[in-house]
């Protein structure tokens, strides 16, 4: 019983930081570097990382406090990123524990695809309800994606530790 609770204090010792650093990144150092006009989504990408190396319950949680602070990062009211990375994180920690491969390649399509529907829901009231050009925020959503891309090879080997270690 006291071995478990250590195992627990230290995932929390060690996931806890590597959250904080991705918000500190994505909501104050990287807004302030648009590419193209995209900011990058660092969190999803350090989500989709956990749930690979540690399984769905791992990022499951990881998910739920990644998507918290990506909806008070981008200033957003909504739920939006609460869900997509709950939902997601236990998702893709069930794939890799059931069919995918652990390696490089299944995390850079995992990753890609939460990027991409991240994109679509992010977009979706400006292209349908407020009319906005199509051509305009396809392309925003592009530079987005690939913008947060570049963060999954650091990702990949910070955590890849982690998901051993404990």
């Amino acid at each position: 019983m006291l071995r478990k609770h250590k195992k627990i204090i230290l995932l929390i010792l060690l996931y806890v930081p590597l959250i904080l650093i991705c918000f500190i990144l994505q909501a104050m150092v990287f807004s302030e570097l648009p590419l193209g006009g995209a900011k990058p989504l660092i969190l999803p990408v350090a989500s989709m990382s956990v749930a690979m190396h540690g399984g769905r319950v791992r990022g499951g949680v990881f998910g739920l406090f990644a998507g918290i602070l990506s909806d008070v990062a981008l200033g957003s009211p909504t739920i939006l990123f609460t869900l997509l990375l709950t939902c997601s994180g236990i998702i893709v920690g069930v794939l890799f524990e059931t069919v995918l491969a652990r390696g490089f390649p299944s995390y850079l399509l995992c990753c890609a695809a939460v990027l991409i529907i991240a994109a679509f829901c992010q977009m979706f009231g400006l292209l349908f309800f407020r009319g906005q050009s199509t051509s305009a925020i396809l392309t925003t959503a592009v530079f987005q994606t690939i913008y947060s891309l570049f963060f999954t090879v650091p990702m990949y080997l910070l955590t890849r530790p982690l998901g051993r270690r404990v």
